[in-house]
């Protein structure tokens, strides 16, 4: 790695990567080429970029999530890695050797699984004896019940959810200076899929959707 990308490593920073798509290695993936719903955050937008030349730095994993097997795959860096390369070009900019670049290309991803624990309802008595006694008007408990046999329950019982995070952070940096002009965070909670180059492509283009397009 190059003094200007240590530094730029360097100055990064850790990224808290939120909810965005699942990966591979996982299944049941949604339709082809349709991006997950997620929500892209613009935090420095720009109505241009310095240049038409672009260049990837390479970045290291720095948390657990950007850790994580299923995103260090080679297959699946090398396909999103051709999702922003087409984004790119098709905004109209080029890649160039990394000497000659005009703004350079950083990004961070990384996934995790979580197990979250909510509350559901129960309902009270039921077709049982106990409903002719349910408690009614407004100064009903919200948290107390009879069950079926009118022993006095929780009114929730708590049900374990678990789900796929991932999260995508780009960055458009100004070589000389490595100050950033526009950067992006996508995230999204998804169900667990397989990351099809059709996918990534359009999880790709709606990160990027508010890049300026290059302009002669």
């Amino acid at each position: 790695m190059s003094t200007s990308d240590s530094r730029f490593a360097r100055i990064a920073g850790p990224l808290l990567l939120c909810s965005l798509f699942a990966v591979a290695g996982c299944a049941s993936a949604p339709s082809a080429g349709r991006a997950p719903a997620g929500k892209v955050t613009v935090a420095m937008p720009a109505t241009a970029l310095p240049g038409q030349g672009y260049a990837f730095v390479p970045l290291l994993p720095m948390t657990s999530a950007e850790q994580d097997a299923r995103v260090q795959d080679e297959a699946f860096r090398a396909r999103l890695r051709q999702a922003l390369e087409r984004s790119l070009q098709d905004k109209g900019y080029v890649p160039v050797d990394l000497a000659k670049a005009d703004f350079l290309v950083a990004y961070r991803v990384g996934v995790r699984d979580l197990q979250e624990v909510v509350p559901v309802a129960e309902q009270a008595g039921g077709a049982t004896r106990m409903a002719a006694v349910e408690c009614s008007g407004g100064r009903c408990s919200q948290l107390v019940v009879r069950n079926d046999t009118g022993t006095p329950v929780s009114r929730y019982t708590y049900v374990a959810s678990e789900r796929t995070e991932g999260g995508l952070q780009v960055e458009m940096v100004e070589p000389a200076s490595l100050r950033v002009v526009w950067s992006a965070l996508n995230a999204g909670t998804v169900q667990p899929g397989d990351a099809t180059q059709a996918r990534l492509d359009a999880i790709a283009a709606q990160t990027l959707a508010q890049l300026p397009a290059h302009r002669d």
